[in-house]
Protein backbone atom coordinates (compact mmCIF):
# COMPACT_ATOMS: atom_id res chain seq x y z
CA UNK A 1 0.00 0.00 0.00
CA UNK A 2 1.40 3.39 -0.77
CA UNK A 3 2.46 5.19 2.46
CA UNK A 4 0.47 8.19 2.01
CA UNK A 5 -2.54 6.12 1.43
CA UNK A 6 -1.80 3.95 4.84
CA UNK A 7 -1.68 7.19 6.61
CA UNK A 8 -4.83 9.17 5.46
CA UNK A 9 -6.64 5.93 5.77
CA UNK A 10 -5.24 5.40 9.57
CA UNK A 11 -6.02 9.42 10.29
CA UNK A 12 -9.59 8.35 8.86
CA UNK A 13 -10.05 5.29 11.39
CA UNK A 14 -8.99 7.40 14.01
CA UNK A 15 -12.09 10.10 13.43
CA UNK A 16 -14.17 6.94 13.74
CA UNK A 17 -12.74 6.15 16.76
CA UNK A 18 -13.28 9.64 17.79
CA UNK A 19 -16.51 9.57 16.40
CA UNK A 20 -17.67 6.28 17.55
CA UNK A 21 -16.56 6.96 21.11
CA UNK A 22 -18.63 10.27 21.74
CA UNK A 23 -21.81 8.22 20.51
CA UNK A 24 -20.91 5.18 23.37
CA UNK A 25 -20.68 7.92 25.68
CA UNK A 26 -24.16 9.48 24.78
CA UNK A 27 -25.78 6.28 24.47
CA UNK A 28 -24.15 5.11 28.18
CA UNK A 29 -25.46 8.21 29.51
CA UNK A 30 -28.77 7.74 28.40
CA UNK A 31 -29.31 4.62 29.61
CA UNK A 32 -28.68 5.32 32.88
CA UNK A 33 -27.74 3.39 36.16
CA UNK A 34 -24.98 3.33 38.67
CA UNK A 35 -21.69 4.34 37.94
CA UNK A 36 -19.69 1.44 37.96
CA UNK A 37 -22.40 -0.11 35.66
CA UNK A 38 -22.12 2.77 33.57
CA UNK A 39 -18.43 2.41 33.64
CA UNK A 40 -18.49 -1.67 32.55
CA UNK A 41 -21.11 -0.82 29.65
CA UNK A 42 -19.11 2.09 28.19
CA UNK A 43 -16.04 0.22 28.05
CA UNK A 44 -17.51 -3.13 26.68
CA UNK A 45 -18.77 -1.43 23.98
CA UNK A 46 -16.19 1.22 23.47
CA UNK A 47 -14.34 -1.93 23.10
CA UNK A 48 -16.29 -3.33 20.15
CA UNK A 49 -16.90 0.22 18.50
CA UNK A 50 -13.61 2.32 18.87
CA UNK A 51 -10.70 -0.18 19.97
CA UNK A 52 -10.63 -1.91 16.60
CA UNK A 53 -10.44 1.78 14.86
CA UNK A 54 -7.98 3.48 17.42
CA UNK A 55 -5.46 -0.18 16.73
CA UNK A 56 -5.79 -0.15 13.30
CA UNK A 57 -5.83 3.75 12.43
CA UNK A 58 -2.64 4.13 15.26
CA UNK A 59 -0.77 0.62 13.04
CA UNK A 60 -1.00 2.19 9.30
CA UNK A 61 -0.24 5.83 10.51
CA UNK A 62 3.16 4.40 12.01
CA UNK A 63 3.87 1.56 9.03
CA UNK A 64 2.80 4.52 6.10
CA UNK A 65 5.39 6.88 8.30
CA UNK A 66 7.87 4.49 8.03
CA UNK A 67 7.47 3.26 4.58
CA UNK A 68 7.64 7.03 3.53
CA UNK A 69 10.70 7.26 5.69
CA UNK A 70 12.17 4.14 3.93
CA UNK A 71 11.15 4.89 0.72
CA UNK A 72 12.57 8.71 0.74
CA UNK A 73 16.12 6.33 1.96
CA UNK A 74 15.83 4.05 -1.06
CA UNK A 75 16.09 7.32 -3.34
CA UNK A 76 19.39 8.43 -1.94
CA UNK A 77 20.76 4.69 -1.18
CA UNK A 78 20.85 3.68 -5.01
CA UNK A 79 23.27 6.16 -6.35
CA UNK A 80 25.63 5.72 -3.18
CA UNK A 81 25.52 2.16 -3.57
CA UNK A 82 26.57 2.15 -7.19
CA UNK A 83 29.07 4.70 -7.12
CA UNK A 84 30.88 2.92 -3.95
CA UNK A 85 30.36 -0.75 -5.80
CA UNK A 86 29.31 -2.16 -2.07
CA UNK A 87 28.98 0.26 1.75
CA UNK A 88 28.90 -1.15 4.61
CA UNK A 89 25.58 -0.39 6.81
CA UNK A 90 26.50 1.50 9.45
CA UNK A 91 28.63 3.76 6.77
CA UNK A 92 25.66 4.45 4.51
CA UNK A 93 23.79 5.22 6.97
CA UNK A 94 26.04 7.79 8.57
CA UNK A 95 26.56 9.19 4.75
CA UNK A 96 22.81 9.60 4.21
CA UNK A 97 22.07 10.43 8.20
CA UNK A 98 19.84 8.19 8.65
CA UNK A 99 19.37 5.08 11.43
CA UNK A 100 21.01 1.65 10.14
CA UNK A 101 18.02 0.00 10.68
CA UNK A 102 16.03 2.12 8.35
CA UNK A 103 19.49 1.46 5.71
CA UNK A 104 18.57 -2.25 5.94
CA UNK A 105 15.15 -2.43 5.42
CA UNK A 106 15.48 0.36 2.61
CA UNK A 107 17.87 -1.98 0.90
CA UNK A 108 16.01 -5.25 1.23
CA UNK A 109 12.87 -3.32 -0.25
CA UNK A 110 15.15 -2.46 -2.63
CA UNK A 111 16.55 -6.14 -3.24
CA UNK A 112 12.55 -7.28 -3.82
CA UNK A 113 11.73 -4.80 -6.62
CA UNK A 114 11.36 -6.07 -10.23
CA UNK A 115 14.63 -4.34 -10.91
CA UNK A 116 16.66 -4.72 -8.17
CA UNK A 117 19.80 -2.35 -8.01
CA UNK A 118 20.77 -3.40 -4.60
CA UNK A 119 21.01 -6.04 -2.11
CA UNK A 120 21.62 -6.17 1.41
CA UNK A 121 24.28 -8.50 2.60
CA UNK A 122 23.90 -9.46 6.16
CA UNK A 123 26.39 -11.78 6.61
CA UNK A 124 28.72 -8.98 5.88
CA UNK A 125 26.79 -6.13 6.59
CA UNK A 126 27.14 -4.65 4.02
CA UNK A 127 24.95 -3.01 1.01
CA UNK A 128 26.27 -4.03 -2.79
CA UNK A 129 25.21 -3.11 -6.45
CA UNK A 130 25.08 -6.37 -8.27
CA UNK A 131 27.13 -5.21 -11.18
CA UNK A 132 30.17 -4.36 -8.77
CA UNK A 133 30.55 -8.15 -7.65
CA UNK A 134 30.75 -11.65 -9.53
CA UNK A 135 27.95 -12.86 -10.99
CA UNK A 136 27.94 -16.02 -8.47
CA UNK A 137 27.72 -14.09 -5.81
CA UNK A 138 25.19 -11.40 -7.24
CA UNK A 139 22.51 -14.63 -8.10
CA UNK A 140 23.03 -15.93 -4.68
CA UNK A 141 21.40 -12.48 -2.97
CA UNK A 142 19.11 -11.39 -5.21
CA UNK A 143 17.68 -14.87 -5.78
CA UNK A 144 17.21 -15.26 -2.27
CA UNK A 145 15.28 -11.69 -2.56
CA UNK A 146 13.43 -12.19 -5.14
CA UNK A 147 12.78 -16.09 -4.92
CA UNK A 148 12.08 -15.64 -9.35
CA UNK A 149 13.95 -13.75 -11.67
CA UNK A 150 13.57 -13.53 -15.64
CA UNK A 151 16.94 -13.89 -17.14
CA UNK A 152 16.40 -10.09 -18.43
CA UNK A 153 16.13 -9.23 -14.79
CA UNK A 154 19.77 -10.62 -13.99
CA UNK A 155 21.20 -9.25 -17.29
CA UNK A 156 19.99 -5.58 -16.31
CA UNK A 157 21.63 -5.83 -13.18
CA UNK A 158 24.38 -7.68 -13.20
CA UNK A 159 25.55 -7.12 -17.40
CA UNK A 160 25.57 -11.01 -18.19
CA UNK A 161 25.02 -12.92 -20.91
CA UNK A 162 21.91 -16.10 -21.03
CA UNK A 163 24.97 -18.53 -21.12
CA UNK A 164 26.75 -16.73 -18.56
CA UNK A 165 23.76 -16.28 -16.74
CA UNK A 166 23.01 -20.38 -17.08
CA UNK A 167 26.96 -21.62 -16.40
CA UNK A 168 26.66 -19.78 -13.05
CA UNK A 169 23.91 -20.82 -12.19
CA UNK A 170 25.33 -24.34 -12.86
CA UNK A 171 28.08 -23.66 -10.81
CA UNK A 172 26.18 -23.25 -7.89
CA UNK A 173 24.37 -25.58 -8.22
CA UNK A 174 27.52 -28.07 -8.45
CA UNK A 175 28.43 -26.72 -5.09
CA UNK A 176 25.46 -26.96 -2.94
CA UNK A 177 24.17 -23.34 -3.06
CA UNK A 178 21.58 -23.72 -5.62
CA UNK A 179 18.66 -25.38 -5.42
CA UNK A 180 15.70 -24.58 -8.11
CA UNK A 181 14.77 -24.78 -11.47
CA UNK A 182 16.22 -23.00 -14.82
CA UNK A 183 13.83 -22.59 -17.16
CA UNK A 184 15.40 -21.72 -20.35
CA UNK A 185 12.78 -22.12 -22.73
CA UNK A 186 10.77 -18.87 -20.56
CA UNK A 187 14.03 -17.38 -19.70
CA UNK A 188 13.02 -17.80 -16.11
CA UNK A 189 15.10 -19.04 -12.70
CA UNK A 190 13.03 -20.35 -10.68
CA UNK A 191 14.19 -21.44 -6.24
CA UNK A 192 13.24 -24.22 -4.75
CA UNK A 193 10.72 -21.92 -2.49
CA UNK A 194 9.27 -20.24 -5.44
CA UNK A 195 8.40 -23.80 -7.35
CA UNK A 196 6.98 -24.45 -4.04
CA UNK A 197 4.57 -21.71 -3.64
CA UNK A 198 3.91 -21.86 -7.45
CA UNK A 199 0.67 -23.27 -6.90
CA UNK A 200 -0.22 -20.66 -4.44
CA UNK A 201 0.49 -17.53 -6.95
CA UNK A 202 -2.03 -15.15 -8.06
CA UNK A 203 -2.08 -15.92 -12.11
CA UNK A 204 -5.23 -13.32 -12.93
CA UNK A 205 -6.10 -10.01 -11.58
CA UNK A 206 -9.24 -10.47 -9.16
CA UNK A 207 -10.64 -7.35 -10.65
CA UNK A 208 -10.88 -7.34 -14.03
CA UNK A 209 -9.47 -11.26 -15.16
CA UNK A 210 -6.18 -10.02 -17.21
CA UNK A 211 -4.03 -12.76 -17.37
CA UNK A 212 -0.78 -11.59 -15.46
CA UNK A 213 2.80 -11.30 -17.23
CA UNK A 214 3.69 -12.80 -13.84
CA UNK A 215 2.14 -14.78 -11.31
CA UNK A 216 2.47 -12.77 -7.90
CA UNK A 217 3.85 -15.53 -5.25
CA UNK A 218 2.75 -15.14 -1.23
CA UNK A 219 4.13 -12.18 -0.13
CA UNK A 220 4.01 -10.35 -2.83
CA UNK A 221 2.52 -7.47 -4.03
CA UNK A 222 2.03 -5.62 -7.79
CA UNK A 223 -0.10 -3.14 -9.76
CA UNK A 224 -2.14 -4.94 -12.24
CA UNK A 225 -0.78 -3.79 -15.86
CA UNK A 226 -4.08 -3.76 -17.29
CA UNK A 227 -6.25 -1.93 -14.96
CA UNK A 228 -3.58 -0.75 -12.41
CA UNK A 229 -5.30 -2.59 -9.54
CA UNK A 230 -3.37 -3.34 -6.54
CA UNK A 231 -3.05 -7.22 -5.81
CA UNK A 232 -1.65 -8.22 -2.63
CA UNK A 233 -0.68 -12.21 -2.12
CA UNK A 234 -0.94 -12.74 1.32
CA UNK A 235 1.50 -15.11 3.27
CA UNK A 236 -0.69 -17.48 4.62
CA UNK A 237 -0.14 -18.11 8.73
Amino acid sequence: MNPRLSQLIGFILLIICVAMSYIVYQATIQVGGDIGTLITSGIIAWGILGLPELAIGLWLIVKGTRDARVGDISGRLIPLVQKEGRIGVAEAAKALDVGSSDVADAAEKLARRRLPLVYLDRGKNEIVSPSAVSLEESLLHLLHAQRRMTFDQISNVANATDNQIVEALENLSSKGKFRGTIDKNSRVVYTSEAVEQLPKAVTTCPNCGGKLPNPILPGEEENCPYCGHFIVNRLER
